[in-house]
């Protein structure tokens, strides 16, 4: 079976997190109509720690530890509102890959549902209500249906991808039920919610 080691890991995650510090005047473009402007701002804050964390982690290290490692870096940094829901998520990772040097593709589906169950825990949310959630769920659920088909890794990411993208473009026709953005009801509708676009680019 096809498998992804650390090293692939690491360089997925160290691109993820410079599209997201590259990023950071458009995030709070996003925030601007809806929120207090500072969402890429929260972005930057939070990942320029966690790009740090992933540069000294060894290539062959633990894939359990190093999402361990950037879910602790990010609870520390004090990253606003959505810091404590990417650090749960990454820790709660981290412990279903913990001992793990590569994934086949059942563990990288292990893994996300484990990531997007923290979201939901820590953050009490569910789909539908203009946030990070929006991208992350559907993105889970298309790796199941992946694994379900017995499609080949690279298929599994695409069709993942091609989900979480939906995923964050449906916010932009939702009302918000969360944060800052609530207190607008019927006028949050027509943006792109800031959060989900961010967990777009990460991801992706």
């Amino acid at each position: 079976m096809e498998s992804i080691t650390t090293e692939r890991v690491l360089k997925a995650l160290d691109a993820g997190v410079h599209e997201l510090l590259a990023n950071r005047q458009y995030f709070n473009d996003l925030d601007s109509p809806i929120g207090d402007s500072d969402h890429g701002d929260s972005i930057f804050a939070t990942f320029s720690i966690v790009e740090k964390t992933i540069g000294g982690f060894p290539a062959d290290g633990d894939i359990g530890k190093l999402f361990g490692e950037v879910g602790k870096a990010i609870i520390f940094s004090g990253g606003a509102a959505m810091g404590p829901l990417y650090g749960t998520a990454f820790m709660d990772a981290g412990k279903v890959a913990e001992g793990k040097h590569q994934l086949d593709l059942n563990d990288f589906l292990t893994l996300w549902k484990a990531f997007r169950g923290g979201i939901e825990r820590r953050g009490k949310v569910k789909v539908g209500e203009k946030t990070m959630f929006d991208t992350i769920s559907p993105m889970v659920d298309a790796l199941q249906e992946a694994v379900d088909a017995n499609l080949s890794f690279a298929q599994a990411i695409d069709a993942a991808i091609d989900a979480a993208r939906k995923g964050m473009e449906s916010t932009k026709e939702m009302e918000s039920h969360r944060g800052r953005s609530s207190r607008l009801g019927q006028r949050s509708i027509g943006h792109l919610d800031p959060g989900s676009a961010s967990m777009f680019l990460l991801l992706k």
